[in-house]
């Protein structure tokens, strides 16, 4: 009995002098770019779970669309004066963000970025895809499957993560002499956008062979607005994101490809990070979730989010 004491007396010991901290109603704040997207959702689901898990209270709630920057802003200050214990949120605008997060350092309480990043500010950590990297690897794929004309589906003005998917792409694309950037525009990453402006392009552009969309939604849009017109067979499309919907749609032939995300990875990680924060251990400044190509070929794996 007395050795079973020594043994749980140094196991607590060991535990205390790691910094051990109960995660047991502690909350954490969630506040993605929006819930009306499948991407924010999958990767909403995983953090939830994860969080729940390690005995955080959750609350979560987001904007009715990406572009809403001042509605995410006034969401997370509402957190903030709520006093929450961690605040985790994909920035709708990186530059906006700044003196959020600030705010949020000057009371205490830690920011973790998910899949989209911030300017320079006092976060702890982002966790989400290299979206630089991801746009060179969308221009590789436009570069070696069209040649001609293509256009750009783009996301909104600061948002980061699509920003640098369409720097990284128009960098890599430069290295492919046999295509010609002729347009892009923004259409704020929803379907129906992405097929309005799709048509404009269908248009003013005749002889357009590839269509690049720094989001799943405009990609699949654009599916849909390129079928209408017939030209199916002569338009290459190329999305990013990963959601199963493109996967499917692959699958069927509307679109052609798609730069996939991990989201549910992303939401595991930053749970992670939050854990080894609180305990006090070194974090991550930067973890790139990595991103793959998806074809008719392995799509069926991506039917479901990574």
């Amino acid at each position: 009995m007395k050795k079973f004491a020594l043994i749980l007396s140094l196991a607590l010991v060991t535990a205390l002098s790691a910094g051990a901290v109960d995660m047991k109603g502690k909350t954490i704040a969630l506040v993605p770019k929006t819930l009306n997207n499948p991407f924010f959702v999958a990767m909403t689901d995983a953090t939830r779970t994860a969080a729940e898990a390690a005995g955080f209270e959750m609350r979560i709630n987001a904007p009715d669309a990406e572009t809403e920057v001042d509605k995410q802003i006034s969401i997370l200050e509402t957190f903030i004066e709520q006093g929450v214990g961690v605040i985790i949120t994909g920035p709708c605008s990186a530059t906006a963000i700044v003196d959020t997060i600030k705010m949020a350092d000057a009371k205490g309480i830690p920011v973790f970025l998910i899949d989209s990043g911030a300017d320079e500010s006092p976060y702890v950590s982002f966790v989400g895809t290299n979206n630089y990297e991801g746009g060179k690897i969308g221009a590789r794929w436009i570069g070696e499957n069209v040649k001609g004309e293509v256009a750009i589906l783009d996301g909104f003005s600061g948002n980061d993560a699509t920003t640098q998917r369409y720097k990284g792409f128009m960098e890599e694309i430069a290295n492919y002499p046999d295509v010609k950037i002729v347009a892009s525009e923004y259409a704020n990453c929803e379907l129906a956008k992405g097929m309005e402006v799709t048509k404009n392009f269908l248009t003013a552009y005749p002889n357009l062979r590839g269509i690049f969309a720094v989001n799943d939604n405009m990609a699949i849009g654009a599916g849909n607005a390129i079928a209408a017109s017939g030209r199916r067979a002569d338009i290459k499309i190329c999305g990013f994101d990963g959601q199963p919907s493109a996967a499917q749609d692959i699958i069927d032939g509307n679109i052609d490809a798609t730069i996939a995300q991990k989201p549910a990875t992303m939401g595991r990680l930053t749970v992670e990070q939050i854990i080894k924060h609180l305990n006090g251990e070194q974090v991550q400044r930067i973890v790139d979730t990595g991103c793959d190509v998806v074809e008719v070929g392995n799509a069926q794996k991506y039917l479901n989010w990574q």
